[in-house]
């Protein structure tokens, strides 16, 4: 029987224990693949000497450098900050192999998904972070690196999925308010025409006035960064009134989602140099 550790800082070969079964059972997660969390404690509990407890609280930590970094996490693992420069590291050196299984092709949403997707409309868009909330310089340096944009932007199956998610939502909502004049209307352009005319799907409101909506998709959580086009920018900014980009988060765990109407930089800080959209204030 191994003797609980209390109040002792966690040795590399812990961590390592740790890091690399949260990897395996998160490729369980996203292949769709059952597994019993408590025997995975009990069992890293026997391996570490570590409690139980601890085990899961560094399994959070685990969830908060993922998302940090804009990566999926094992849903019930809520993300926990404090963590180390050294459990950062560890992380990274598992995203090679992550990254291989975060490109497998989505399951198909039923329509019960979509009638059900209501809800993700009516979510606010995360608020600018201030200064001292901003990641320390070693996880920046990780985000960079593993860098969630470009991952994003590569990623056509989860673009593809995103945008026929938001397409059958606008023609449903339609439809439900007794507007099928226009929900029969409704077009998914990127589809039809390709990317040129910087936005994704043509909806309309409730009134019938026009909506030109761009769709960005992610994996990852509420505040990943997200590309936007100089296209895609000009045509913002060319109609402030009807443009909005609908931004879906965990969407493989769930598909959650929030607006932002008008011009982007009321929302977020663009990068001239890589077009990058983010939720925080830029660096001094």
């Amino acid at each position: 029987m191994v003797t609980a550790i209390h109040g002792t800082e966690w040795a590399i070969q812990e961590i390592d224990l740790c890091v690399g079964a949260y990897f395996s059972h998160l490729e369980k997660q996203i292949k769709g693949e059952s597994f019993n969390k408590a025997q995975l404690y009990r069992s890293l509990s026997a391996s570490t000497g570590r409690t139980e407890k601890s085990i899961g609280l560094k399994f959070q930590n685990i969830s908060a450098v993922l998302d940090a970094m804009g990566r999926e996490w094992m849903t019930g693992l809520a993300p926990m900050a404090n963590y180390q420069e050294l459990l950062a590291e560890k992380v990274s050196q598992h995203l090679v192999s992550i990254d291989k299984i975060e490109f497998l092709p989505l399951k198909s949403k039923s329509s019960d998904e979509f009638d059900e997707a209501t809800s993700f409309y009516l979510e606010p868009p995360p608020e600018l972070q201030k200064q001292s909330q901003i990641l320390p310089d070693f996880m920046d340096k990780l985000v960079r690196k593993f860098d969630p944009v470009a991952r994003d932007a590569a990623n056509r199956a989860l673009g593809e999925a995103g945008e026929e998610f938001v397409f059958n939502y606008e023609r449903r909502f339609l439809g439900s308010i007794g507007r099928d004049d226009l929900a029969k209307n409704v077009r998914w352009i990127a589809k039809e025409e390709g990317d040129g005319a910087g936005y994704d799907i043509l909806s309309f409101s409730d009134r019938g006035d026009e909506k030109l909506v761009e769709v960005k998709t992610t994996v990852g959580g509420i505040r990943t960064p997200f590309f936007v086009s100089r296209n895609e920018y000009d045509v913002c900014r060319s109609n402030e009134d009807s443009y909005r980009v609908v931004r879906l988060y965990d969407f493989r765990k769930g598909i959650r989602g929030f607006e932002l109407v008008g011009r982007l930089d009321r929302f977020v800080n663009l990068s001239a140099e890589t077009n990058r959209a983010e939720f925080h204030h830029v660096r001094l």
